[in-house]
């Protein structure tokens, strides 16, 4: 038998301990109510998050009161993404939410900033799912494309390629990317990396190089006439003028 298996006797143990100061997780039912609000877009989830992740009844998962928080909070941020997928978010926009949130939690110290952030992701998550719901409705062919666009638009990316992917003709998959979506593949592709580089622009110290050949322009002369073309600037200005001091002057030393 491994060391570090927890053994049955250990269970029986805390199973008692838990009788005895009356605790009681929460039930499946009341679990879940938050998740399914969320599934709906309804603020009301927020509340639902916030009162739910007091440890007083959601459990001990570590001795450390802060460790204990931060511990639920990804638990409940991991299962939250799930059912934002099901409620038909594209897949890489909701990971890369839950990913950031929680780096954010990992580098909190305090109980009381754990809650504010619980608030704030649930905000956010909720957010999400109401801007999907309220834009055109999108096919689950269309959102397979979405998703691999999401995962790949740094690479060159064509529209047979990902035609492939929602196992559609070319020609077909255009004409219904269009219709669900009010623009074209190659101007959805390009309004995503162009977006993507306002980004990068604004919080990474990444050069114009760097930036042009990880969004897979061809060279840094063509991101720079495709950037002005779309923004009014080159990426020289909006880096100057959207960043914030500190970071600016980060680039002029």
């Amino acid at each position: 038998m491994s060391e570090t298996r927890i053994p049955k006797s250990e269970i029986t143990k805390l199973l008692h301990e838990n009788s005895e100061n009356r605790f009681r997780h929460t039930s499946y039912r009341e679990e879940n109510r938050r998740y399914h609000l969320l599934m709906q877009g309804d603020m009301a989830a927020v509340d639902e998050a916030v009162r739910i992740s007091n440890p007083e009844i959601q459990g001990k998962l570590s001795s450390d009161p802060v460790r204990n928080m931060r511990y639920l909070f990804i638990i409940g941020t991991g299962l939250a993404t799930r059912y934002m997928i099901e409620a038909g978010v594209p897949q890489e926009r909701v990971y890369s939410l839950s990913d950031l949130y929680i780096q954010k939690a990992d580098v909190l110290t305090t109980e009381k900033e754990l809650k504010d952030l619980v608030r704030e992701c649930w905000t956010e998550m909720v957010g999400l799912v109401r801007q999907h719901k309220n834009e055109k409705h999108i096919s689950k062919p269309i959102l397979t494309c979405l998703n691999y666009i999401d995962a790949n638009f740094s690479s060159r990316i064509t529209l047979k390629e990902i035609a492939d992917q929602a196992g559609m003709h070319p020609n077909y998959l255009a004409t219904v990317f269009k219709e669900e979506l009010g623009e074209s593949f190659g101007s959805y592709l390009m309004r995503r990396r162009i977006d993507t580089a306002r980004a990068l622009l604004t919080r990474t110290e990444y050069t114009y190089s760097q930036i042009a050949y990880s969004l897979a322009f061809c060279s840094q002369s063509h991101f720079i006439k495709v950037f002005r073309k779309n923004t009014g600037f080159t990426p020289r200005q909006y880096r100057m003028q959207f960043s914030d001091s500190n970071f600016v002057s980060s680039f002029e030393a």
